[in-house]
């Protein structure tokens, strides 16, 4: 066929391909004399973009080798639009991840102060409809109070055969997080965060809630909260991009 010639399909896969393999050795320090397939296995447990596609890669790699041959850098064959569609898909995921703040709703985070009662935490997580809630210290972040661990923590009230309403009037936030450690399970990242971070941050399945601050610290500004209930959202949106 002869040299690649502009917005050709074979140029355009080959660019694709270049710009994944440039892209995956740089973000995780990889030599230049890996092999690409080879670099495709070991990213696969780094990054769950490659992990996703990791076959298909694979074999992306050997079609590479057909449609160019090696010594001449000569164009021997033409993929399919749709090989070259994914190769463009995954390597624009990879190169240019889409940030998680830029995907989730741009609302103000309900949140509550640690000397609030458990009877305010009901009262706003009935009306803002959330089962996560940030609580805070001045102005420092201390955990994210979970309406299961709320519930497992009345339940043990009430087979105590204490009062509900006076435990709820008068235990603070900050109390029950210090009794119910589970909810601590979340993590806090910047605003630099990726989409395919966010998700596979949540392959441990402890992990309950993401918190997004600007500088990914306790004290800073609040930007955002991801949930496990907001995974497949967030894999649409990488399947769209």
């Amino acid at each position: 066929m002869g040299k690649l010639e502009p917005n050709s399909r074979s140029s355009r896969f080959v660019n694709a391909y270049n710009l994944l393999d440039h892209s995956l050795r740089t973000q995780y320090n990889f030599k230049a004399n890996i092999a690409f397939s080879d670099l495709i296995r070991r990213t696969s447990t780094l990054n769950q973009i490659i992990r996703l596609y990791e076959d298909e890669l694979i074999d992306l790699a050997r079609l590479r080798n057909a449609i160019i041959h090696s010594k001449s850098e000569t164009i021997i064959a033409e993929p399919h639009e749709s090989v070259v569609l994914l190769m463009e898909k995954v390597a624009r995921i990879i190169s240019t991840p889409p940030l998680v703040v830029d995907s989730i709703k741009s609302v103000d985070v309900d949140t509550l102060q640690a000397e609030a009662t458990l009877r305010e935490y009901v009262i706003m997580s009935s009306q803002v409809g959330h089962s996560n809630i940030p609580v805070y210290k001045r102005n420092m972040l201390i955990g994210v109070l979970q309406r299961s661990c709320f519930l497992e923590y009345i339940g043990h009230v009430m087979k105590q055969g204490h009062s509900v309403d006076d435990f709820l009037a008068t235990t603070t936030l900050e109390q029950c997080l210090k009794d119910y450690p589970k909810n601590a399970h979340f993590t806090i990242v910047s605003k630099r965060v990726t989409i395919e971070e966010v998700i596979e941050l949540f392959s441990n399945r402890k992990l309950t809630a993401i918190l997004i601050t600007d500088n990914g610290t306790s004290g800073g500004k609040l930007m955002g909260i991801v949930t496990q209930a907001d995974i497949i959202d967030l894999m649409n949106i990488l399947e769209g991009y």
